[in-house]
């Protein structure tokens, strides 16, 4: 504990010697010792007051910087979260600025945020003024980073990794900055046939057929269907596939898995590929070698004949060929959910893959976040809505709402949708804390956000998709409406990057704020 010292400075006549009960002595406040309690001097209480003061007013900015520091953790939480917006001001928000890209191609680069790949070029967007903030030429046939409005984007702090070349691709990884943090040729590590995407983490993810058909397994007869009639195809047995990511900068593999073949049953799958001539007719053929690879919302995804699986960014298998399950996507509680069979049924899994609960239901995937905890994990079931505990999905609450989306989902509330109301409930509840109607002529949301105060929501106009789209905001507190902007352009889709609001279109993109 710091200790603070005081020299004391004498009062007028202070240093004269008087005698005991003159005038000089100390007054009636002090006590000859035994006789009774002595009572500090006016100027030692004074001083106590000051030492006291202090001590409050270093505490007092401990707690000041202690909850700036948490406030700063929180805006951060919030900005990096699914659809979180940066603090808006009450007014409606304006078009800040808007650039062309004809030609061009949007993605999320992690590090690099916003980039346009155009032609041979990659630059980085800058979001307060929507110029370009650096370029450079990488090379032909542009691949980088991941599709801007995935929920589930790559980190912000994964630098961009970028593919190139038609035959000879190459792999280049660049920082925020632009500057190269490493280039790795990938000749050794395709072959004929085999494909390549940016993966997680400064990685990439390659895909290959290996092996020979299993003579054990038979073949199988899958129907097709034509313009006018099916018909029915055999689909020969095919070949496995390696999975493996790879990194970016030093060519050391991080992990590989081998995938069998499977027969699809009665399901096409990815093994009929489909065309059409001038005057539509329609034809098809087999393609048990067909095979692609990527990485979107936090998963590695392989589709292709027989073989169609998803991993975790840490190589963990989450669904294998033949499995029943609609996708998997991963949750801020930690884990992936699924969804499987005719009866919709939620599977939460671990990180290691295996199945932590099952329960009835289709998870309703949260539009926007705060970036806080979520306590609960919200199903639609039966037309009811069922929180369930993410940890061993143990059933909370239910509430009579038919519930089909939700809309955001932060510590003290979360909104739900139908196709005509919104819905605000305590998450630990799911007491109702207020509804309100959709909007006139709003067809269905698509798409939410939230500033962690307010709910802003996208939604299509009219009878036919040349209506345009409106924007309106909520309070997330009382529900009132904040404010509406109409007549946006429908020609493209709004994605939050960095806690920016996006319209992203066939060559434009435009800022809201």
């Amino acid at each position: 504990m710091r200790t603070m010292e005081f020299e004391e400075e004498q009062a007028e006549g202070e240093g004269a010697q008087t005698e005991p009960g003159s005038a000089g002595t100390a007054d009636s406040t002090s006590t000859i010792e035994g006789t009774g309690t002595a009572r500090p001097s006016g100027r030692r209480l004074s001083r106590r007051w000051i030492a006291g003061g202090a001590v409050v007013a270093v505490i007092a900015a401990g707690l000041a910087l202690g909850g700036e520091i948490e406030d700063r953790r929180a805006a951060d939480r919030l900005v990096a979260a699914p659809g979180g917006l940066s603090p808006w001001f009450a007014e409606p928000p304006q078009e800040l600025w808007s650039l062309d890209t004809p030609g061009g191609r949007l993605v999320s680069g992690g590090a690099a945020g916003l980039v346009l790949l155009d032609r041979e070029t990659v630059s980085r967007v800058d979001l307060g003024t929507g110029d370009l903030e650096w370029s450079r030429e990488v090379g032909t046939d542009l691949e980088c980073g991941t599709d801007v409005g995935w929920r589930a984007a790559v980190d912000q702090d994964d630098p961009l990794v970028c593919l190139s070349g038609t035959d000879d691709r190459e792999v280049t990884v660049l920082d925020g900055d632009g500057n190269a943090l490493g280039e790795l040729p990938l000749d050794d590590f395709l072959s004929t046939g085999a494909d390549v995407a940016p993966g997680p983490a400064g990685s990439v993810v390659l895909a290959e057929r290996v092996g020979e058909p299993s003579d054990a397994a038979p073949e199988t007869t899958v129907s097709v269907q034509t313009t006018n009639s099916s018909e029915d195809v055999v689909v020969p047995v095919g070949r496995g596939v390696q999975v493996s990511v790879v990194d970016a900068t030093t060519g050391a593999v991080r992990w590989e898995h081998e995938v069998d073949f499977v027969l699809p049953g009665d399901a096409v799958g990815d093994c009929v590929a489909r065309f059409s001539d001038e005057e539509g007719v329609e034809s098809h053929t087999v393609d048990v070698e067909s095979l692609t690879v990527r990485y979107a919302g936090g998963v590695v995804q392989v589709s292709g004949c027989g073989v169609r699986s998803l991993f975790s960014a840490d190589g963990v298998q989450l669904q294998a060929p033949g499995d029943a399950s609609i996708g998997v996507v991963p949750v801020t509680s930690g884990g992936f959910v699924s969804i499987a069979g005719d009866v919709e049924t939620t599977n939460a899994l671990d990180d290691d893959g295996t199945v932590r609960w099952e329960s009835p239901g289709r998870y309703l995937y949260p539009g926007s976040t705060d970036g806080s905890a979520l306590e609960v994990s919200l199903l639609s079931s039966d037309g009811r809505l069922v929180a369930v505990d993410p940890r061993d999905g143990r059933q909370l609450w239910t509430a009579d709402i038919p519930a089909e989306q939700v809309l955001v989902q932060a510590g003290e509330q979360v909104v739900v949708t139908s196709y005509l109301y919104r819905w605000a409930l305590d998450p630990t509840t799911g007491q109702t804390l207020w509804e309100t109607e959709a909007g006139y002529g709003d067809r269905f949301s698509a798409g939410s956000f939230t500033d962690g105060s307010r709910l802003i929501e996208v939604t299509m106009r009219g009878d036919q998709s040349t209506d345009g789209t409106r924007l309106t905001a909520h309070e997330l507190r009382t529900g009132q409406e904040a404010w509406v902007v109409d007549g946006l352009s429908d020609l493209g889709w709004f994605a939050a990057i960095d806690g920016a609001l996006l319209q992203v279109g066939e060559g434009t993109v435009t800022r809201w704020g």
